[in-house]
């Protein structure tokens, strides 16, 4: 089968989607052009095919879908034992998924750097300040007034129920989780399908992408206008910290907290250096989210998160209803990227997959 997409502006190691009218040959785990480059490329569950692709600005690609080798090169490894899925990408430990019932909701992270041991994000289990802000988590402050953000009083449980669609491929692995929201008591307020996409991206800029479907499937749900939230949160490394000598700016040129905290925005960029090098995070809002764009809850002291509720009020699901959140996570390393860019092929990226 041969695929055509012609690049809008420059791309490197960019997912992108194509849509296939014609049945798919599933044996396939590469693209390949006509001068023989070839991009790692893997069917989605839409049928649509996704390439790891690098273009140049105006260029249109011929592809051709072909097998090159059984090996696959974003690797999501489940232990049960560990309560745990590695994702190793090119042989190497990317992130973990981490649903220990130890901890009172599940993480992503550590988030590594090229280098094995530089962690984007903070996970450090001795620490007192904002104990609860580990990595990457889903929370909220006030679901039906229980307290799934902090870790004191009055507070709740996201408690793993399965893991589903563990999945490993050439052009990238997913993995979707089962999770109830639940009263420290066991009794549940609701359910949530969590799913994290990796892609085959080997150079200095990777993704996540993160879906976030909650389900009012016991009882009505309210959620409440409340500054701890996200549902997306992030803690950045500490050394990135805009306290000390990092920066952070929004899609609209704000700057650090003074300007972005509170404000609505399509993304913000949270970025510093570690050791001499530069090190950053960038979280898309998803234009499809619930009041696009979101606002943010970003601090000087390297909380990142997304959150409509505290700024635009909360909301309510009737038993049944569901509501999705869509997000993705930039990091990057070395040199500063084109992340406007990287804002725009996301958009592109979701709209060709609706």
């Amino acid at each position: 089968m041969i695929l055509t997409y012609t690049a809008t502006r420059n791309i490197t190691e960019e997912p992108i989607r194509i849509i296939c009218e014609d049945a798919i040959d599933l044996a396939f785990d590469c693209a390949k052009d006509a001068s023989g480059n070839k991009f790692p490329a893997s069917v989605d569950t839409d049928g649509s095919v996704i390439v790891i692709l690098t273009l140049e600005k105006g260029k249109t690609v011929e592809l051709e879908l072909c097998h090159d080798g059984d090996t696959y090169d974003v690797v999501l490894a489940h232990s049960e034992e560990s309560r745990s899925v590695d994702v190793n990408i090119a042989g190497k430990l990317f992130t973990r998924y981490v649903y220990d019932d130890e901890f009172a909701k599940p993480f992503l992270g550590p988030v590594l750097a090229s280098d094995g041991l530089t962690s984007f994000t903070r996970l450090d289990f001795e620490t007192t300040e904002h104990p609860h802000q580990r990595s990457i988590i889903g929370a909220i402050g006030d679901v039906n007034g229980i307290d799934f953000w902090n870790e004191f009083g009055n507070y709740g449980y996201e408690r793993q129920k399965a893991i589903k669609n563990c999945m490993s491929g050439s052009a990238f692995g997913r993995v979707s989780a089962e999770i109830c929201w639940q009263s420290r008591e066991g009794e549940p307020v609701l359910n949530e399908e969590r799913t994290f996409t990796f892609y085959n991206q080997q150079g200095d800029v990777k993704y996540v992408d993160i879906e976030m479907k909650f389900i009012a499937d016991y009882c009505d749900v309210t959620v409440g206008k409340t500054k701890e939230a996200g549902p997306l949160g992030v803690r950045v490394n500490e050394e990135l910290r805009a306290d000390r000598g990092g920066s952070f700016t929004n899609s609209y040129g704000g700057i650090n907290e003074e300007e972005c905290w509170g404000k609505s925005a399509h993304f913000c960029d949270y970025f510093g250096n570690i050791n001499g090098k530069l090190y950053g995070i960038a979280v898309f809002d998803n234009e499809q989210n619930e009041r696009f764009p979101t606002a943010w809850h970003i601090r000087n002291y390297g909380l990142f998160a997304a959150n409509n509720l505290y700024f635009k009020g909360g909301y309510e699901l009737k038993k049944g209803q569901s509501v999705i959140y869509r997000y993705r996570i930039c990091f990057y390393e070395g040199t500063k990227p084109d992340v406007y860019g990287k804002y725009n092929c996301y958009l592109a990226f979701t709209k060709e997959g609706e």
